[in-house]
């Protein structure tokens, strides 16, 4: 399964890369995405360090004496490399919502015109923008609270039993 995860992440980013640097090269990219994808590629190559680094971890001279020993990762280095994903995913996911939402605002859509407008000032009202602000507190909290769980060795892959 390791295996499978590591060849995986590889396909994940040439997947990315390639066509990046394709529509890249022929302009077909809005001004700002360029430099937010090239962000994300990145970051799905500073993934594939920190996975290495982890598995790295696992990987003691001591284990190899021992048949029975286990091979365990730093649960840090887990907590990293699952903060790295997080990071990743949330980034790809806006970038993904904001480019279909320029796509509909081009074509004339729901966000286009009057109902710009009116979206403007939904957004703008003092509760929404309260409501927004303890949303993105609660995101964080879900975050540090995923983060905390492997940093104390509660999903460790693999249990002592």
């Amino acid at each position: 399964m390791e295996w499978a995860h590591r060849i995986l992440g590889r396909v994940i980013g040439v997947a990315f890369v390639v066509p990046l640097a394709y529509f890249a090269l022929r302009r077909k990219l809005t001004t700002h995405l360029p430099v937010k994808l090239t962000g994300m590629a990145l970051l799905i190559g500073v993934q594939g360090l920190i996975g290495w680094y982890m598995v790295k971890s696992g990987l003691e001279e001591s284990l190899m004496d021992d048949p029975t020993a286990i091979p365990r990762v730093s649960q840090y280095r887990l907590a990293a490399h699952l903060g790295t994903a997080f990071v990743l995913y949330i980034g790809m996911l806006g970038t993904g919502l904001s480019a279909l939402r320029d796509w509909q605002f081009a074509k004339g859509g729901k966000w286009s015109g009057v109902a710009a407008t009116k979206w403007r000032d939904v957004v703008g009202h003092p509760r929404v923008r309260m409501f927004t602000r303890f949303s993105w507190g609660l995101t964080g909290l879900v975050f540090l609270t995923a983060l905390s769980g492997k940093a104390l060795n509660l999903g460790s892959i693999h249990p002592r039993y």
